[in-house]
């Protein structure tokens, strides 16, 4: 189909996207509190809404004093969410600022407010004191490019002081001769100094610093038009500056651009730290700090995807979580799904941030919405009338998690938890439902099995052991009464 933009510009848009986004915008917000039972979490792990009144809740930054603020792209506002009585529900939303540009990059630093548009940082002193009259912005630096494509930015400051702002591709894929493009830029606060700290960039919308060693980790998108399954979003680690991650000659590490990778081999630039699922959009990222969720997530990435838009069968529109040992990032593996169901989606995770207590928010801007997710080793009923305090998305009794990595090769492990002891089967059919291997448990103790140490782990082989073909798998645990089937991806 074609339509005009306000500008007159003619863009064309395939049927099969302009029908996916049709699908996507089906459910109205009268439904989402009612969709919530239907989010997975691992064991012990709970979700509720935070608020529901932050129309198009893109990038999160919360303040030392618990004002949390929420940027839009979309839209031109930034909220600021209260909680007065401290109990992890909010109470007020106030939209500070509105008529902005794009402001999707929202940062703070002594308690002023900068805010990231297409081609400029403004910033708003000593925002908090100033939340129903905001002060009129001082322009930080106004020389960014204007290409609206991949334009909007996700800023913060890094431990060094300086401020950091990228710089997307103004394509699906391109090279410019300005090498401000593709990379992600520092600058200090007052907008002097900007240099290029990483280049070979597509499109990075998450950031943050490993809270131990301070050093860079960021995802980045894939291009689009290689197909449903290549090239995966990444997961990088820059740990030094002038590191060059491949757009637009090389992508996912290892795969030449079919128009630029002639000009330069893959194995010149760095790949990325871990391979994310295939058009996903890895937006927000953060390492978790916090003290309420257990040990092994301590320090560990938490990825939100706002899902896939150009993929014959959608994917994304969740959750993850990236496992590090040290600097090394060893899994990949979905925390929180359930956004999407079917082919239709009802949510889109845009961004994470840790709270004080060591809860997790998640931002929606599909549904306007911020979630908070919490952990308890109980798993008492609640009262569904009290509508404030309601916990949504309690695990089964037994439970069947999604494999990792996922997409994979060529290994992948099989999480499973046990509430009683269980004679346990797991069995992996392809597409056709012909059964491909079998493993034979037998008698398993109650407790959690997903770590590598107690996770199936499968090689990517028969019963006959062939390696078997890329394509699609079913993997189905049977325990005594209890049955669940899952889906994964071998791309060879």
């Amino acid at each position: 189909m074609r339509r005009r933009t306000k500008n007159n510009i003619k863009i064309y848009i395939p049927t099969t996207v302009f029908i996916t986004f049709i699908l996507i915008a089906i459910l109205t917000p009268l439904t989402y509190a009612q969709q919530l039972d239907k989010i997975q979490l691992p064991p012990g792990f709970q979700i509720q809404v935070y608020t529901d009144n932050v129309p198009n809740a893109r990038s999160m930054a919360l303040s030392s004093n618990g004002v949390l603020f929420v940027s839009t792209r979309s839209l031109t506002n930034i909220y600021a969410v209260l909680d007065h009585d401290k109990d992890y529900v909010a109470d007020e939303v106030i939209t500070v600022i509105n008529g902005l540009d794009t402001p999707n990059g929202i940062a703070l630093r002594d308690g002023n407010l900068y805010v990231g548009q297409i081609n400029r940082v403004l910033r708003y002193d000593n925002i908090e004191e100033n939340l129903q009259n905001p002060p009129e912005p001082v322009v930080v630096n106004d020389g960014f490019p204007s290409d609206r494509s991949h334009g909007w930015k996700f800023i913060r400051f890094g431990p060094d002081g300086k401020l950091y702002v990228p710089v997307g591709a103004p394509c699906n894929v391109c090279k410019r001769e300005d090498e401000r493009y593709s990379t992600i830029m520092r600058m200090n606060p007052d907008g002097t100094e900007l240099e290029i700290y990483a280049s070979g960039i597509r499109n990075t919308v998450g950031f943050d610093w490993h809270p131990e060693t301070d050093e860079l980790w960021f995802t980045d998108n894939g291009r689009d038009w290689l197909g449903d399954d290549i090239p995966p979003d990444e997961l990088n680690y820059a740990p030094e500056p002038d590191m060059n991650f491949g757009f637009p000659y090389c992508h996912g590490g290892d795969i030449p651009d079919p128009d630029f990778g002639d000009e330069r081999n893959c194995n010149e630039f760095t790949p990325p730290a871990m391979k994310l699922g295939p058009h996903v959009a890895a937006l927000g990222m953060r390492f978790y700090t916090g003290s309420m969720f257990p040990e092994e997530y301590h320090n560990q990435i938490f990825i939100a995807e706002h899902g896939s838009w150009n993929r014959t069968i959608p994917i994304g529109y969740r959750v993850s979580l990236v496992r590090l040992e040290g600097n090394e990032a060893v899994s990949y593996e979905v925390f929180a799904e359930g956004w999407l169901q079917g082919e239709n989606a009802w949510g889109r995770p845009v961004d994470v941030e840790v709270m004080p207590d060591g809860s997790l928010l998640v931002s929606d801007d599909l549904s306007g919405t911020i979630y908070r997710i919490s952990y308890t080793d109980t798993t008492e009923a609640v009262n569904p009338n009290e509508k404030r305090k309601v916990y949504w998305g309690q695990v089964k009794t037994n439970r069947l998690f999604p494999n990792y990595p996922n997409p994979f090769n060529p290994e992948t492990w099989i999480p499973y938890s046990l509430t009683n002891p269980a004679y346990v089967k797991i069995q992996i059919h392809d597409v056709a439902g012909r059964l491909i291997r079998i493993f034979d448990l037998k008698w398993q103790d109650a407790g959690l099995y997903t770590d590598k140490s107690k996770a199936v782990y499968w090689d990517g082989r028969n019963n006959k052991g062939e390696t078997v073909a890329s394509g699609t798998y079913f993997y189905t645990i049977q325990a005594d009464g209890f049955a669940d089937t899952r889906k994964m991806e071998i791309i060879r």
